[in-house]
């Protein structure tokens, strides 16, 4: 198992997971329940698919997501939260209605 690394804030360590434009977005689309690669990238048009893999394969690391690879072809694949995933949802609804009071 990987080392623990040393952070001086909790705060720093919870960025260090959830940082960055697209992880926090996606966390949000999938809220409502499992979705496909082709599907998440459809709700966040701005992001390529290079990135769009390279964040979920960091968030399952993380274990914020699930991923489930079905047996079919061609393949299927979902993605969903973990409950540590579920956990960040009251932050991100924090940070959207601050949002909405002072950004928009």
């Amino acid at each position: 198992m990987a080392k623990k690394k040393d952070y001086c804030y909790a705060v720093e360590a919870a960025l260090d997971e959830l940082g960055g434009k697209w992880k926090p977005l996606i966390l949000w689309v999938l809220i409502d329940g499992k979705l496909r690669f082709n599907e998440i990238n459809k709700l966040l048009p701005s992001i390529t698919q290079r990135m769009l893999t390279k964040q979920l394969r960091e968030m399952e690391k993380d274990n914020l997501i699930n991923r489930k690879v079905y047996a079919e072809v061609p393949p299927k694949v979902e993605y969903s939260l973990t409950p540590k995933g579920y956990s960040v949802i009251p932050i991100l609804e924090a940070l959207c209605d601050w949002g909405e009071k002072y950004c928009i």
